[in-house]
């Protein structure tokens, strides 16, 4: 890359890199304090620094001292071009003191990430004039700068010592009742059963047959999670807007779906009274809703970055996943959920949110009518595999008051315990409560499923 003179004091640092290399030569023990920097040779502008500080790291690896002579020695052919004797001496000598080397790395790498921002710029441009797609355009735009984050993110891993002293910490102050480790739903037991709510980094498998309550279940937890002041983002792929806030008004306000549905008559002042009510109540709530349908995993990607840069990102929730566009349209249905199962885990690790996915269940299970297990899971054992906890949704019994009763199995759960949790669902008003009634146990299911079509 070329630098102008103006640009070139932005993009490079050739006091930084010579300092760093002195206090390397100076004293090999140096190179722990550049970990967390995550300094490397590519980091560095001018090719002879960037082999110098090969050379020295290949010597300090295999136990060897590291200073002007020898690593004038390890350069073999390309001592002279960078240098030779001369040059590294001066390294070592131009240095007072080597405890600043960790500022010196950190200089040299942002140095470097601010070229590879003007390079992918550049391509991004490039990108804009050619004869493609524009939405394609700006999923491979957005893979430019992800790739381009995730060097940035790499790090050393941590030691087993720090990580069980960080650790220990953490699990003093949740025993002083302080640092509740997840995000709670709201829904206690669930809560209980997932070690203290929903936890960042995981995927949350929400799964039923068509018309149990997926969406509606979804919707009450992203309520519960923002009144809580955790942020939420809700990707709707199958339901429109304003479908999904006649649900939450009629949620929020207790007012019957259907009314809303239909509109309000101007003489409702109470129902209109409620309205207002919801609209004071949705300002405080840190509660975003997409519609967006066919969603690929770039398209996903992106809209939680923006939403995590914008104003902050807790929970992301999918609905669903079988509506996802696949990256490949060619590619046999098994891979496409595949990509994008994995694609999500990735996400939820790298943003440090946590992911609650939808799914649908396989069709022969869904017409059977029966509890749905973890084979049960549509198109993809990948599901299953990326879900660090899978929840099925099975219609139990209609209620005396009109509610329908639903239980909640945790089909899979890789940090906690299997449990099955009774909900009651009034479907007048979308909302969703646990309840004390007995579903510990799989009830004969009716000869034509009839009774269990509970149609929420």
């Amino acid at each position: 890359m070329n630098l102008d003179a103006e640009s070139s004091t932005t993009l490079s640092s050739s006091e930084a890199e010579q300092s760093v290399l002195g206090c390397l030569l100076l004293d090999n023990l140096t190179l722990h304090q550049t970990a967390n920097t995550n300094l490397k040779a590519e980091h560095f502008f001018y090719p002879e620094n960037a082999r110098i500080w090969s050379a020295a790291i290949k010597l300090i690896e295999s136990n060897a001292p590291a200073d002007a002579v020898t690593v004038n020695d390890a350069l073999g052919e390309y001592a002279d071009w960078c240098g030779g004797h001369q040059y590294l001496h001066s390294l070592a000598m131009s240095v007072a003191s080597t405890k600043n080397i960790r500022h010196y790395a950190q200089i040299v790498v942002e140095k470097a990430q601010r070229r590879g921002l003007l390079m992918v710029a550049s391509q991004i441009q490039a990108l804009a004039h050619e004869p493609i797609e524009p939405t394609l355009q700006l999923d491979q735009a957005q893979a430019l700068v992800t790739a381009l984050q995730c060097q940035g993110a790499r790090r050393t891993p941590p030691g087993l010592f720090g990580a069980i002293v960080a650790r220990t910490e953490r699990w003093s102050a949740m025993g002083r009742g302080e640092n509740t480790p997840g995000m709670q739903t709201r829904l206690p037991k669930l809560d209980e059963a997932l070690g203290g709510g929903l936890r960042r980094g995981r995927v949350v498998v929400l799964a039923a047959r068509p018309g149990v309550g997926k969406t509606s279940l979804a919707i009450q937890i992203a309520l519960n999670l923002s009144s809580g002041y955790h942020r939420v983002l809700v990707l709707s792929q199958e339901m429109p807007l304003d479908d999904v806030i006649d649900r939450i008004a009629a949620n929020l306000g207790r007012m019957p779906l259907d009314m809303l549905a239909s509109g309000i008559a101007p003489d409702e002042h109470t129902l209109w009274a409620r309205v207002n009510d919801v609209t004071k109540l949705a300002a405080t709530l840190p509660l975003n809703i997409d519609d967006q349908p066919c969603l690929s995993i770039q398209a996903i990607r992106s809209k939680a970055q923006m939403a995590k840069a914008q104003g902050g990102l807790d929970v992301l929730i999918l609905d669903y996943l079988q509506l996802c566009a696949p990256t490949d349209s060619r590619a046999s249905r098994h891979h496409q959920i595949e990509e994008i199962s994995r694609g999500i885990k990735t996400l939820a690790k790298e943003l440090a949110i946590c992911i609650v996915v939808l799914s649908q269940i396989n069709r022969d299970a869904a017409k059977a009518f029966r509890e749905p297990t973890l084979v049960d899971l549509k198109e993809s054992g990948a599901i299953e595999e990326d879900a660090d906890v899978v929840l099925f949704l099975h219609p139990r019994a209609e209620l005396r008051d009109g509610a329908q009763l639903l239980a909640c199995i945790i089909g899979k759960n890789r940090h906690g315990r299997y449990d099955r949790i009774a909900l009651r669902f009034d479907g007048a008003y979308h909302r969703w409560d646990e309840c004390a009634l007995d579903v510990a146990t799989s009830k004969p299911q009716a000869s034509n499923g009839s009774p269990h079509d509970t149609g929420l």
